[in-house]
């Protein structure tokens, strides 16, 4: 699944304020939860409880904060830059400053690693993350998205950035 076929340009803000890594999770959470008509608390708390087995901040200012959810059709995400970065816990202790905010069908076992392995991939490119930051409108930072899909290795590893791996943010 590339990023473009989950995350439409309406679905990323630009410049959103967030007192720290709750309220941002809370923004974010409110947004999937209108995408997939759940409730921003339900959606809130299943983030909460994929955060406390540890960050989903894997660094470089990067965050790709998820939930998993029962009775959900399709997957959901957001991307954000934040007006200020927030401490989130990654590994190279960076505050974050760009989330890719995921909500996945807990019924779609088999596409959920492949896909967070990818998202990883593809915000671990250094280029990308600057663009995305200095974008000023959504539809730029959807156009580099777009770019960067197309571009995108298909890389075997399951290596995150900054030497977190994948199954460390599940």
């Amino acid at each position: 699944m590339e990023i473009t076929e989950l995350l439409r340009e309406q679905d990323i803000v630009l410049q959103m304020p967030a007192k720290g890594r709750r309220s941002a999770l809370a923004k974010a959470a409110g947004w999937l939860g209108e995408r997939v008509g759940r409730g921003q608390d339900e959606v809130l708390a299943a983030m909460l409880e994929r955060e406390r087995l540890g960050s989903t901040g894997i660094g470089h200012g990067v965050a790709i904060p998820h939930g998993r959810l029962d009775g959900i059709d399709a997957p959901a995400a957001m991307l954000a830059t934040l007006e200020r970065p927030v401490w989130f816990g990654s590994p190279d202790l960076a505050p974050v400053d760009l989330l890719l905010a995921l909500l996945w069908p807990k019924s779609d076992v088999a596409g959920f690693l492949p896909a967070l392995s990818y998202f990883c991939r593809l915000l671990r490119q250094p280029e990308l993350r600057e663009r995305l930051r200095a974008a000023e409108t959504p539809e730029e930072a959807y156009a580099w998205l777009q770019l960067s899909a197309r571009t995108a290795t298909c890389q075997t590893d399951t290596q995150a950035p900054s030497g977190t791996f994948v199954s460390d943010i599940l």
